[in-house]
């Protein structure tokens, strides 16, 4: 939380790895990092972030939520996408009745 409080702006992963030492590579870092973000976020810290800036501590409650709902905007796209395709397998029009045995209309 110190090394986001400490600075002017955004960090990303990789910076804030090397500011903890996290050993490992690149990926293995920013999934850590990801994780104490997630368990600062957990406990009440408002840390907003995004693809190009990276990490933010932030005090402005419209800048969380506007973050905030950014995500779950994502969260509903995804789980849509998921619904679609699973139900293509069991759909009669989608592609996953075209290749299961019997399937073949004639």
């Amino acid at each position: 939380m110190e090394i986001l409080r400490s600075v002017n702006g955004p960090l990303v992963a990789a910076d804030i790895a090397v500011k903890l030492g996290l050993t490992g590579k690149r990926e293995t870092q920013r999934r850590h990092v990801r994780e104490l973000i997630k368990q600062l976020r957990d406990n009440g810290a408002q840390i907003v972030a995004s693809l190009t800036e990276g990490y933010r501590l932030t005090n402005d409650d419209e800048a969380n939520k506007r973050y905030l709902d950014d995500r779950q905007i994502g969260a509903k796209r995804v789980f849509g996408e998921t619904h679609r395709k699973k139900k293509m397998l069991f759909n009669d029009r989608g592609q996953g009745l075209l290749f299961r045995p019997g399937s073949v209309r004639g």
